[in-house]
């Protein structure tokens, strides 16, 4: 699987490539079940700070930082379902987790990022990056 670079669109069927690459056959699924529904998007690595910077300043790989937590993250939230708190908390949550075990981040500063995406990810901003940005 071809994982896409920073400022890559990402089409329908390349989100569900992603989403079969990461298993997660909910978001298959939920995709499958109504394609036209959702928009295209570029992939912007960890939202808010080049990716580089990050990895610079927490001592550890950029590129774990944003293939291993971000581009799941963005997945999820992209095709998050509107309205579902529930849902939402779980996918931070499983961000949070995948910073500290799977890139390695120090907890302090995971928590810091969980924080940043719980405050500016709600979908009430309309952000490029909010969850369910990638609804039509």
């Amino acid at each position: 699987m071809k994982l896409p670079k920073i400022g890559d669109t990402i089409t329908t069927r390349d989100a569900l490539e992603l989403c079969r690459y990461f298993n997660f056959d909910y978001l298959i699924k939920r995709i499958k079940s109504n394609p036209k529904k959702y928009k295209e998007w570029k992939f912007d690595g960890c939202s808010g700070l080049p990716d580089e910077v990050l990895g610079f300043f927490m001592g550890i790989n950029w590129k774990d930082i944003t293939y291993k937590c971000c581009l799941p993250h963005d997945l999820c939230y992209g095709y998050g379902d509107p309205g579902n708190a529930v849902e939402r908390k779980r996918v931070d949550l499983k961000f949070y987790k995948d910073l500290v075990f799977k890139a390695g981040m120090k907890k302090w500063c995971a928590s810091a990022f969980l924080m940043g995406v719980r405050m500016g990810g709600t979908e009430t901003f309309g952000l490029s990056f909010s969850w369910g940005f990638a609804h039509k």
